[in-house]
Formats: C-alpha cells, sequence, structure tokens
C-alpha cells in the first residue's frame, strides 16, 4: 500500500520541486551544493527515470547542456565535468571507468563547445579538450587534444589474462563490491583499491 502511494505521489513531488527551483537544473545544483532533501533527492531521481537517463548529482555542469533529441536514454555518471555549450545527442555514456587495475581512473572532464554524437561513449578519468567533436557510436577512453575529432574505428579483440572486472563503489564513505548479485562492503585490504 505504501509504494502506491508514493507512486502516485511522485509526479506532484516533481512538480514541486520544478516549481520550488525553477528547473530540474536549479535543484540539481541545489542538491550538488549540500542542499539534501528528502523530496528534492526523489523527484531529481524520478524525473531522470522517466527519461531513461541519469545525470549524476555531483556531476558539474559549468551551463546547461544542449540536448537535440532530448534526455532519452543520456547517462552522466556522478563526479563527471562538463563545460559551456556541450551538445549531447541521444544514447550518450558520460560514465566513470572504476577498476581499479586499469588506466585513466575516474570520470570524464569535457572542455567548451564540445559536439558528442548519438551513442557515443566517453569513459574514464580523461580530458576531452575545448572545441572537440565526437562522432556517432565512438568510444573514447583516451585524452583528446582541443579542436580534434574522434571516429568510430572497427572494434579491436584484445587478448589478457587474469582480468579483474569487479565492479566497486563508494556509498557514503563506505567502500563495496559487487559479486553474487548484491553489493558487500569491503572489509579485506587486499580488496581495497588504492
Amino acid at each position: 500500500m505504501k509504494d502506491l502511494i508514493f507512486a502516485l505521489m511522485r509526479p506532484f513531488i516533481t512538480a514541486w520541486a520544478l516549481l520550488r527551483f525553477g528547473s530540474i537544473w536549479g535543484a540539481k545544483e541545489h542538491l550538488r551544493k549540500g542542499g539534501r532533501h528528502k523530496l528534492l533527492e526523489l523527484a531529481y531521481g524520478h524525473y531522470f527515470m522517466r527519461r531513461g537517463s541519469f545525470v549524476g548529482i555531483t556531476s558539474e555542469l559549468a551551463g546547461m547542456p544542449c540536448f537535440p533529441h532530448g534526455m532519452q536514454g543520456i547517462f552522466i555518471s556522478n563526479n563527471a565535468k562538463l563545460g559551456k555549450d556541450v551538445v549531447i545527442f541521444q544514447q550518450v555514456t558520460i560514465g566513470s571507468n572504476t577498476l581499479s587495475d586499469s588506466s585513466h581512473l575516474g570520470s570524464p572532464t569535457i572542455g567548451n563547445r564540445v559536439y558528442i554524437g548519438a551513442g557515443a561513449k566517453i569513459i574514464g578519468g580523461i580530458t576531452i579538450g575545448d572545441n572537440c567533436r565526437i562522432g556517432a557510436n565512438a568510444v573514447v577512453y583516451e585524452d583528446m587534444p582541443p579542436n580534434s575529432v574522434a571516429v568510430c574505428a572497427p572494434t579491436r579483440i584484445i587478448q589478457k589474462d587474469d582480468l579483474d572486472n569487479t565492479y566497486y563503489t563508494t556509498i557514503g564513505k563506505t567502500e563495496y563490491y559487487f559479486q553474487d548479485g548484491s553489493l558487500h562492503k569491503v572489509e579485506d585490504e587486499k580488496k581495497r583499491r588504492t
């Protein structure tokens, strides 16, 4: 019964948040600066869930991005940083690299006036310079200097031994890893990321 009541209230909570903060971006900025409010967090999550999207509360946006085809399928991880006048088409992922044994651990930093084509993936603690263009379905996992273009290339398969694909995340100040269908608290120092 509680779930049904909450499900019926979600649209009203979202409307309240939009009226109170002027836009979802105003609500995001309020939350990012530490203005915690359970109803506002629910409204924020609901807004993006309804669009099949996610924009992390702690991500930093220097200006409102342009979404020519709407927010559908957009994923912007927590801790990603976007400059001004960034254009983002549908199904784009700006995601974190959480694999401790890989290079470019962390979230992307994207410069000003960057154009990101449909389906592009920008992954890891990399920097995309100002005035870059990322083509549709391109996968970018290395730094891009300003005024450069990334295009899709044929997939290369690289054989590696003993890959550890354990997913780690931090919730609050506690680190967790995903195994056997659920999150487990990292207790063993050997499993902690360095």
